[in-house]
């Protein structure tokens, strides 16, 4: 069993500030976990603030990996990211609710591009004090510039 969960590893990466998840496996409770794991090890590592979880390839989704879905953004949370789901289908959405899950605090999104616009102003780097402060200046200085060649 060890040696499934191995070779059923989700291949996340990382695109425009975001750990991507898409899940396009069939998912066993020993995989959902070691999804979940590696989730959490991956926003440790890397401090990234967004989390999409693609579940566009998932066809069915039991209550243990719909539990699973909100805790992992729970978790997630905790660690400083947010977390989207992102590509329910309509059935599974159904499903979802027919379960009685909670789900009120995951967000969603319709695919992954909607999912990057929900996170973006929460995984863009804002700009530093210092660097606000470097700007203002650069802006008074263009100002007494102007102000010195119309005179």
């Amino acid at each position: 069993m060890e040696e499934e969960i191995e070779l059923s590893r989700v291949a996340m990466h990382i695109s425009r500030g975001c750990l991507i998840v898409p899940i396009q496996i069939e998912l066993y409770d020993e995989i959902i976990l070691r999804i979940q794991k590696d989730i959490l090890e991956r926003v440790k590592e890397t401090g990234v603030k967004g989390v999409i979880i693609d579940v566009s390839g998932v066809e069915i989704i039991d209550s243990f990996f719909a539990q699973a879905i909100c805790d992992t953004a729970r978790m997630t949370y905790m660690l400083g990211a947010t977390t989207v789901l992102a590509g329910l289908k309509p059935e599974v959405a159904a499903s979802l609710v027919d379960l009685d899950i909670d789900f009120r605090d995951i967000r969603t999104a319709m695919d992954i591009e909607a999912g990057f616009q929900r996170l973006e102003p929460l995984v863009r780097p804002k700009e530093e004090p210092e660097e606000i402060e470097k700007n203002e200046k650069i802006e008074e200085l263009k100002r007494e510039t102007d102000k010195t060649q119309e005179a």
